[in-house]
């Protein structure tokens, strides 16, 4: 009630300012309200407008005062009810009934409160405001307005898409982990003709530390989201081969016969810069659904090729024929403490006819959120 309140006198003074080139600062529940004025039609002064503010303050209290009377009157019903009542069960519903009366009679009191503080703000604007406004110091004024309320939060309504209304905020940064996998180019796990290149998924892990983000908020619940992140994917072979590069500049897989791989690892580096488009369904009492897709790109910082067979470990530092950039579609869903991300790359793993045709896709979930 008391959102819907504030927000229904916030609108007032909008509807009731546009149309100025100047600007009206006015308190309200503790909190300094700026409402940036458009260009157009010159309607009134600032005293003016400042006037009928406080007319319209002060038809609000009254009826808030009203309301009060009203809400005082029926907790003298429900006291004299309990009093009467002996049956446990009317008495418990009674007792809930005067515990909502309570709390709404100490949210009007908050109400009158802040509105009381609204007529003494305006007096007080009153008492420095000439009809020419201009002659006014506004910036002097409102840095010591700042200086007095440090900790209060502003609200700048100026309709500027990257400042949003102190709502918007994305779900990109987090430390992400998942398994690997990858698909031919029809889509399938099956990867005939190259089924020396299969994975073992279990084993095959991505770790993503997704440290910036931007928010662009188209509204309230949407918006873009940006920033940047980088990921490790460790992809383990199933079969005891070694990948490698023949004379020919192909990336191929061919049996190893001569010892049995304990580990058989590619391991890629990335940094990646997402644009993703996400929306939130809000749930009561919680912060609700999200969901996101876009597209985010990758820069290649490193490949490594790992061996390890009787104790002995081996490395190849080799580029393996892999682009040094690459771009893929993500998707991400979360509530509450569940985020989830799938990803998929439309960059094949190898350059064209360098390599098995073959996409990297990934799933997992956000352990650490860094919002």
């Amino acid at each position: 009630m008391k959102k819907v309140f504030t927000t229904s006198i916030l609108i007032l003074f909008f509807i009731f300012s546009w149309g100025q080139n100047d600007t009206t600062i006015i308190h309200f529940d503790g909190k300094k309200v700026i409402i940036i004025e458009k260009s157009g039609k010159e309607l009134k002064s600032q005293k003016e407008k400042l006037e009928q503010g406080k007319k319209e303050f002060e038809t609000m209290l009254d009826e808030l005062e009203k309301q009060k009377l009203e809400n005082e009157n029926e907790l003298e019903e429900l006291q004299k009810k309990m009093e009467s009542a002996d049956d446990e069960e009317v008495l418990r519903q009674l007792e809930e009934s005067l515990k909502k009366q309570e709390e709404t009679l100490e949210n009007l009191e908050k109400q009158q409160k802040a509105l009381e503080k609204g007529i003494e703000d305006i007096d007080n604007e009153l008492e420095n405001t000439e009809d020419d406004f201009e002659k006014f110091d506004w910036d002097e004024n409102e840095k010591k307005s700042s200086d007095e309320n440090h900790s209060e939060k502003e609200f700048n309504y100026d309709f500027n898409p990257f400042k949003g209304s102190k709502s918007f905020n994305g779900h990109w940064a987090g430390f992400e982990t998942g398994l690997n996998n990858w698909v031919n180019k029809d889509n399938k796990f099956t990867l005939d003709p190259y089924q020396d290149f299969e994975l073992i998924p279990e084993k095959s892990w991505v770790f993503t530390v997704n440290f910036i983000q931007f928010n662009i908020p188209f509204g309230k619940r949407n918006g873009l989201v940006t920033g940047m992140g980088t990921t490790w994917n460790l992809y383990h072979f199933r079969n005891n081969v070694n990948i490698t590069e023949n004379d020919e500049g192909i990336i191929v897989a061919e049996p190893e016969t001569n010892y049995e791989l304990s580990k058989n690892n590619l391991n890629l580096w990335y940094l990646n810069i997402p644009l993703i488009y996400e929306f939130q369904i809000p749930v009561k009492n919680n912060s609700g659904i999200h969901a996101g897709f876009g597209v985010v790109g990758s820069l290649k910082l490193k490949s490594k090729y790992v061996q390890k067979y009787n104790g002995t470990k081996q490395k190849d530092k080799s580029d393996f024929q892999i682009p040094g950039f690459k771009y893929g579609l993500t998707f991400r869903i979360g509530y509450k403490y569940v985020n989830l991300f799938a990803n998929y790359d439309f960059t094949p793993l190898f350059k064209e006819n360098r390599g098995p045709e073959i996409y990297p896709v990934s799933v997992g979930l956000v352990i650490i959120p860094f919002d």
